[in-house]
């Protein structure tokens, strides 16, 4: 959240268009928060909050009841104001005003209640959509008395915690509700045009939700591959072998592992294709604000840069599309890791936490419900390649993709291509062809569909850019489970030469297996179990 508000900013402070629109006022006010949210100073940085979920509405922010009202304070009211009052301050250290949209009304689910800031919704009037607004969490007050009998001091920006959430998972980050009542904030944009702004939060809230999906997967996997180094079982006549000798427990960790990398492949191809966006290779001198380091070197393009014109349409589908698909399917991935460990993983092991998998598992479950839950996206998805506008767009940009990825493939991948291109042709069809109110009730399964084609197609470049007998294996077995294999259905195993326990150890621990491991030793964290 504090990343996407920092884009948010910074959009209006360097986009021509719209830093001509702002005020000097405003300027100095969105550049200040642009420069917290941005500083690598823990004493100097924000974080930020980002309201909009209510009673009423969930993701569905139209039906928003938060209202503002414009309401200057009379020090800005112009030359009517008979007296000059004090200026209303957010920060009197660093003399930031107060906004002029005064907000009341009540957010349900709130995050980073204990930020600086926070990006909100409200309505301002009837009949009109949503707008976007930037408020400070504290104000400065001159009549605050201290304990010490010193006047002045900071109060929460009419803001009330009713009460904070009692969560299954995220336990450690404060969820409140909260009234608010006469909050001071800035209007970012256009009054009604809140839910295009905030959008710019979205792409980025999503992927860093992703991510975070991602991030607790691998540290689930990681333990599960650790576990497996030092936990023996029988194999029978009073044998005891280490888990990584067991064919059918490297078997499940190796399918994991195949799992992870091709969700990893579409979660970091989204990432590339939003800097892209952020960051266009036309732009022959980027403002300031913006500009990476100098000393930074060049990276060679991704095989699959897509052309300028076709960086936005490819980003609005893959930023609702890849957060609904890999956030769901994570999460019984994190299941399995926690049962790779049997008992132990069942535990609360809250006197290590760095081997806590259940609180891991819990924490992975949110991934699939905020910033939009899954049916909430692919609804989402579905729309937008609907959308008489802009639907086109967004089709031709995937066919580009695939028609792209699946060139880059070897000559004798032929039959891996033409059944991965035959899926998406069938997809593409339903996309062109059904109506949207046809489609919707679909949306889960198409969408998730396409997401399986677009990471068959990454893998397809992944094993051609990266070739190994581990990629190899892992791209193989993967286009099997998911209905890319030569039957089409999943069920016809695909020969790989060395496919046995060699190679899932090579998948799980990589090329040679696991290295320096004595059968019944110990690795950082546990003990011989």
């Amino acid at each position: 959240m504090q990343d996407g508000a920092a884009r948010l900013l910074q959009r209006h402070l360097t986009t021509p268009e719209l830093v001509g629109r702002l005020s000097e006022e405003e300027k100095r006010v969105f550049g200040n928060a642009y420069d917290h949210l941005t500083s690598r100073d823990k004493a100097y940085a924000w974080t930020s909050g980002q309201w909009m979920t209510e009673r009423t509405g969930g993701s569905d922010v139209s039906q928003t009841e938060t209202v503002a009202v414009y309401d200057p304070f009379p020090s800005s009211a112009g030359p009517d104001a008979k007296e000059e009052v004090p200026l209303a301050l957010a920060s009197k250290e660093e003399s930031i005003p107060l906004g002029p949209w005064s907000i009341s009304g009540f957010k349900w689910f709130s995050s980073a209640t204990d930020s600086q800031m926070t990006i909100l919704l409200a309505k301002t009037r009837p009949g009109m959509g949503v707008s976007a607004f930037m408020a400070p969490m504290r104000r400065y007050n001159p009549e605050l008395v201290s304990v010490t009998g010193e006047k002045g001091g900071e109060e929460l920006n009419g803001i009330t915690i009713s009460r904070l959430k009692n969560k299954f998972g995220t336990v450690g980050l404060p969820t409140a509700e909260l009234e608010l009542k006469g909050m001071r904030g800035w209007m970012i944009g256009k009054e009604g045009e809140g839910i295009k702004e905030i959008s710019t939060i979205l792409n980025i809230t999503r992927v860093h939700t992703t991510v975070s999906s991602m991030g607790y997967l691998g540290r689930g996997i990681g333990v599960a591959k650790a576990y497996a180094l030092v936990r023996e079982a029988g194999v029978g006549k009073g044998r005891r072998l280490p888990l990584y000798k067991h064919p059918l427990h490297m078997r499940t960790l190796a399918g994991l592992t195949s799992e992870y990398h091709g969700l990893m492949l579409l979660t970091f191809y989204t990432l590339y294709i939003l800097g892209l966006d952020e960051h266009p290779s036309s732009s022959s001198s980027p403002s300031q604000i913006s500009s990476p380091s100098s000393a930074s070197p060049p990276s060679p393009p991704h095989p699959l840069t897509p052309p300028p014109q076709l960086v936005s349409s490819l980003l609005r589908t893959l930023s609702s599309l890849h957060k609904s698909f890999i956030c769901h399917t994570s999460v019984p991935l994190s299941f399995g890791c926690m049962e790779s460990l049997g008992g132990v993983g069942y535990l609360v092991n809250s006197e290590s936490e760095h081997l806590n998998l259940s609180r891991i598992f819990r924490d992975a479950c949110v991934g699939a419900i905020w910033e939009g839950t899954t049916d909430v996206l692919a609804s989402d998805t579905v729309r937008a390649l609907k959308h008489p506008m802009i639907g086109k767009e967004g089709v031709e940009a995937l066919e580009w993709f695939v028609g792209t990825g699946l060139g880059l493939a070897g000559g004798g991948k032929r039959g891996e291509v033409e059944r991965v291109r035959k899926v998406w042709e069938g997809l593409k069809r339903k996309l062109e062809r059904g109506r949207q109110e046809e489609l919707l009730p679909e949306a889960r399964g198409l969408i998730h569909k396409l997401a399986e084609v677009l990471i068959a197609v990454l893998w397809v470049v992944d094993a051609r850019v990266r070739p190994g007998r581990e990629v190899e294996g892992m791209k193989g077995r993967w286009m099997v489970k998911h209905g890319f294999g030569p039957d089409g259905n999943g069920e016809e195993e695909v020969k790989i030469e060395g496919d046995g326990l060699d190679l899932d150890l090579a998948i799980v621990y990589g090329e040679g297996g696991p290295k320096g491991v004595v059968a019944g030793g110990s690795v950082p964290g546990f003990s011989k179990l």
